[in-house]
């Protein structure tokens, strides 16, 4: 019986197919398992737990305060038995004696409540009560006068500010952080209505400075550039570390928050984060909502949430290894099935694996291996020219299509290494152009039309400067290294761009088509200047 043999292409299809279908399987296995689960899950439960975590302090102070103020107003609930008692003023002066005592006693074992108030029902007792505030100086409370206590809360502009929403909820409420006409300071304040009988007989309440809160939050730093905020279910702010004092102007959307305004609502992220773009940097966040309804959210950015991610890969990379290794052993085990030309084949297939696309395989056989030689020869030459295509890509800004940060740092170099040498045709100039009111228009018009600006700003500076690369350095920052015809007529130049040196007049119909910029130009002195940075340092003075 005539043996049955093999085709060359067999084995070929046979090697190729085993090995590339285990490391498929492989490969996506730990890469579902071990990145996805893993990094996720760890990202997941870490920022939600030090969310629980820096929460907790600042619950516990609103717990411990909302409950002295709780048992003080049941307190006072059950020394008026009889509403009508309060229209009598000795009553009252015993009640407020007893009250404050018992405040005194309550809060001086604290330092966490600022200030302390009991109003009567003016319909009842007329307008009466106390009022403390903490003396730091003194380390004590100190009473305010009935005619300061008149003026601050039963005025009737302040009447309805501060209690008009706990009168219709006719239940304890958590006011939102204000700034105190009285002192300045920022606080919150909880306010208790108290009944007897049905009938309102007294308003309680304390504040608390908003510092105390946030110095409890701000040295709390878990990631690189991570930072914790308090907010709004709305995306008001009240504390970001950018903004320490608030700012009432920010909503969901200014923080691109805003597909998350029903789960905000939701209270607590739980076992979820929230995945948002700020700043220019993609972040994730888990919150957790305060007993006053704050929310406290810790921001992380994506970078450092899953650095997690690179040791996965190295364990991966480690695995790989060892993979590649056993299948070594089998192609040797199978090595003397497989003529020459394939070691040959193999050779170009790792130097394609080492971005060598230059040494073309000389196999001309007839038979499948020269066809697969051929097919590998038009695949570096199609790799080569792809890898051209990247270089030149990874050295473009895709907004605007001029050079970006790794292409100036490029030109950089080769600039000093001329500089090193003195090169005697080294000539140039740094222009450094800062748009003017970009945040304005991407403020009031979107970003979309900032980079319409952006893009309006690069079309003109090549009509103008044809023969000099331009690099965008920053966000509304470009710069021009003036070079050839340029240089030579680099200041008739720099004239047409005087017409720009203007402020952005956003009362214009299209604002955004404006040219408005601020520049600054200083030329390379080979006597004087040693490094670069002396040049742009120049250029950078001159424009501000």
């Amino acid at each position: 019986m005539k043996k049955h043999m093999r085709s060359l292409q067999s084995k070929f299809i046979l090697i190729i197919t085993g090995t590339t279908l285990l490391l498929t399987l492989f490969l996506s296995y730990l890469n579902l398992q071990t990145i996805n689960y893993t990094s996720n899950t760890i990202a997941r439960m870490s920022l939600n737990w030090q969310a629980q975590r820096i929460a907790e302090p600042l619950q516990s102070t609103l717990s411990y305060s909302s409950n002295i103020l709780l048992t003080m107003s049941h307190a006072l609930e059950d020394n008026v038995q009889d509403p009508n008692a309060l229209a009598d003023a000795n009553f009252r002066q015993d009640l407020k004696q007893h009250l404050a005592h018992q405040f005194d006693l309550t809060s001086n074992a604290s330092s966490t409540i600022y200030g302390f108030f009991i109003l009567f029902n003016p319909t009842i007792a007329g307008q009466d009560g106390f009022w403390y505030t903490r003396n730091p100086e003194k380390n004590q409370y100190v009473s305010h006068s009935p005619a300061e206590i008149q003026k601050f809360f039963y005025d009737t502009a302040y009447w309805n500010m501060w209690f008009n929403k706990v009168l219709s909820q006719q239940k304890p409420y958590w006011r939102a952080p204000y700034v105190s006409p009285m002192d300045g300071i920022r606080k919150i304040a909880y306010i208790v209505p108290v009944y007897s009988k049905g009938k309102l007989i007294a308003l309680m309440g304390f504040s608390i400075r908003m510092q105390l809160l946030i110095n409890k939050i701000e040295m709390n730093k878990i990631y690189d550039n991570s930072y914790v905020v308090l907010f709004s279910d709305e995306g008001k702010l009240y504390y970001h570390p950018d903004y320490p004092n608030g700012s009432l102007d920010y909503d969901l959307e200014d923080f691109g928050l805003d597909p998350y305004a029903t789960t905000l609502k939701g209270r607590d992220s739980n076992d979820l984060l929230l995945s948002y773009h700020y700043k220019d940097e993609e972040r994730q966040m888990a919150f957790k909502t305060l007993y006053n309804g704050m929310n406290l959210g810790v921001s992380a950015p994506e970078t450092a949430l899953y650095a997690e991610r690179s040791r996965a890969m190295i364990f991966i990379s480690f695995l790989i290894f060892c993979f590649v290794l056993i299948i070594t052993i089998i192609a040797v085990l199978l090595a003397h099935q497989i003529i020459g030309p394939l070691k040959a084949i193999d050779a170009a297939a790792k130097r394609i694996g080492e971005g060598n696309y230059d040494k073309p395989l000389t196999i001309t056989r007839n038979d499948e291996l020269g066809e697969l030689a051929q097919n590998m020869n038009r695949t570096m030459l199609k790799m080569k020219g792809m890898v051209q295509q990247l270089k030149a890509l990874a050295l473009e800004d895709k907004l605007t299509n001029v050079g970006n940060a790794t292409a100036y740092e490029q030109k950089i170099a080769e600039i000093e290494q001329r500089m090193a040498i003195q090169d005697p045709q080294l000539a140039f100039s740094v222009l450094m152009i800062d748009v003017n009111g970009m945040k304005g228009i991407n403020d009031q018009f979107g970003h979309i039309m900032g980079n319409e600006l952006l893009r309006q700003t690069v079309q003109f500076i090549r009509t103008t400067y044809t023969c000099s690369p331009i690099f965008r350095i920053g966000g509304d920052e470009f710069l021009v290294l003036v070079t050839g015809k340029d240089y030579q007529n680099r200041f008739t130049l720099l004239e047409r761009l005087a017409a720009c040196n203007q402020k952005r007049n956003y009362q214009q119909e299209r604002p955004w088509e404006q040219l408005a910029f601020a520049t600054g130009m200083s030329d390379y002195c080979p006597e004087t200047d040693r490094n670069y940075q002396d040049i742009f340092l120049r250029a950078d003075a001159a424009m501000y």
